[in-house]
């Protein structure tokens, strides 16, 4: 049987996501869980204030940058579902910025497409595109900065790199390693691709940031910037703090409790960043640094696997693991979200008291994950093509 193209299973990936775009309307309308992600309705009220002529800050909870209400205003103009067409267009674009950031590297076509296929055919990606969650979007603007990193177009990925953090703040914990893999052997001055990098990034981001103050003024800043460094959401959720904030609601946060949330992850991120200083092991050092930030954020929602998940692709081809063993680690990470997903929907929907079950869930996650993290760096070699065809 004749292996499909490429080109042929991005149109059914595509084809995937507008069948189940359509069935959310149905779902929607029919049962009382609704397919479609709270956050999407979010952004498609932004979106409606934005045409009235109102700041996008009036929707309560509403804490992104103005750009992406402008970005999905034909939710109202033209259709509720655009922006989730839009979001699964994307898909299909960061599935072939995959393929093309590994044919940079030594992977054979073949490999290339198989690790890009892991990404379009990921049910946990397809979901939630579909139901609606922008993430797509930082995510294709990451791996647009990895691309044009990798072709050496180092001001172009800086300015790329600085729209990515507007969008989100997330990227911005890889900053350090892109300037560090650009530096000269055993030097410490800064080089022209650094400066290029760094400054191009500063102007991107300051133009947007600039942009978004002058119509909307304090509000954008602390709704989609300051909010975000000092936020504590009570709601229960797969972080491991999540009791803790639950416990201590309405409470100040001692500034030594602090610390030892934030530091733990800060150590680990600029370890991470001189360890894998080099420009090939780039994406996996990124990889890596995503896990450890989702890992341990005091918020965890499904949405923020995006961030590595979106990575993976890219580093398979360089780990070694056999059969079992992933089949081990997909299982470790499966099963361990499904308890906590077991016990919230029974607190969620049934009002049973799941607190202390989800706790437990949420400590199981925690070091499922980061066995997780072990397990790719001792088998991480970047040297070596795992998948490629000999």
């Amino acid at each position: 049987m004749k292996w499909p193209t490429f080109k042929t299973h991005c149109v059914l990936g595509l084809s995937l996501r507008i069948i189940l775009i359509a069935y959310s309307n149905f779902h929607d309308k029919y049962f009382a869980v609704p397919y479609t992600d709270i956050d999407y309705k979010v952004y498609t009220d932004a979106a409606r204030l934005i045409t009235n002529g109102e700041s996008p800050y009036d929707r309560h909870t509403y804490r992104y940058t103005p750009l992406l209400a402008f970005i999905l205003t034909p939710n109202i103009l033209l259709h509720f579902s655009f922006g989730k067409i839009i979001f699964s267009i994307i898909d299909i674009v960061v599935t072939i910025l995959i393929k093309k950031i590994l044919l940079r590297g030594s992977c054979s076509n073949k490999c290339a497409e198989v690790c890009a296929l892991t990404w379009l055919y990921n049910p946990m990606t397809i979901v939630i595109s579909t139901r609606g969650n922008a993430d797509s979007l930082a995510v294709a603007f990451v791996l647009l900065t990895l691309y044009y990193f990798e072709v050496d177009n180092s001001l172009l990925s800086g300015f790329i790199h600085g729209i990515s953090v507007h969008f989100r703040l997330y990227p911005m914990a890889f900053s350090l390693v892109m300037y560090l893999s650009l530096r000269d052997k055993n030097s410490f001055i800064p080089n022209k691709r650094q400066l290029q990098l760094v400054f191009s990034c500063l102007f991107s981001l300051g133009i947007l940031t600039a942009i978004s103050y002058y119509y909307y003024g304090y509000k954008f800043l602390y709704e989609s910037l300051i909010y975000h460094l000092i936020r504590k959401d009570a709601r229960h959720n797969f972080s491991i703090y999540f009791y803790m904030l639950y416990l201590s609601t309405g409470q100040y946060s001692n500034i030594v409790e602090r610390i030892f949330r934030v530091l733990p992850p800060v150590i680990l991120l600029i370890a991470l960043s001189f360890r894998y200083s080099n420009k090939k092991d780039l994406k996996f050092a990124m990889l890596m640094q995503a896990m450890v930030m989702v890992t341990y954020n005091s918020v965890i929602t499904s949405q923020y696997f995006f961030w590595y998940l979106s990575l993976i692709p890219l580093c398979l081809p360089y780990i070694k693991m056999s059969f079992m063993r992933c089949a081990l680690v997909i299982s470790m990470w499966i099963g361990s979200q499904g308890l906590w997903l077991l016990d919230a929907y029974y607190l969620e929907f049934f009002g049973i008291n799941k607190f202390h079950s989800l706790w437990i869930d949420s400590i199981l996650f925690f070091f499922a994950n980061i066995k997780i993290i072990l397990d790719l760096i001792t088998n991480y070699n970047r040297n070596e093509i795992v998948l490629k065809n000999k």
